[in-house]
């Protein structure tokens, strides 16, 4: 094997067991309490400055980069609304 792709094993392997302790979980809690709904508005500004970066090296032709949702988008959609619903049950619960 290819020692990047052993590397990148490795490198998925320790996130994982790291997301699953005990540290983390109370660094996720305290990070809520602190951030809270600011979170959001960090993940929409990175995907707005990656669209404004993308037209902005990318001339006219990458237009449609702030118009199409791409991939990343989507992603960070999906995190911005997850993050929403996890601030929100802790609010509730606290």
């Amino acid at each position: 094997m290819n020692i990047s792709i052993v590397i990148g094993i490795v490198v998925i392997i320790i996130a994982l067991s790291i997301s699953f302790l005990p540290a983390y979980q109370n660094y996720k809690l305290w990070y809520i309490e602190k951030i809270g709904y600011w979170d959001i508005l960090i993940q929409f500004l990175v995907i707005a400055g990656i669209n404004l970066y993308m037209y902005l090296a990318g001339g006219l032709g990458a237009l449609f980069m702030l118009i199409m949702p791409v991939p990343l988008d989507i992603i960070f959609l999906f995190v911005m609304i997850s993050s929403y619903i996890r601030v929100r049950k802790y609010r509730q619960t606290h």
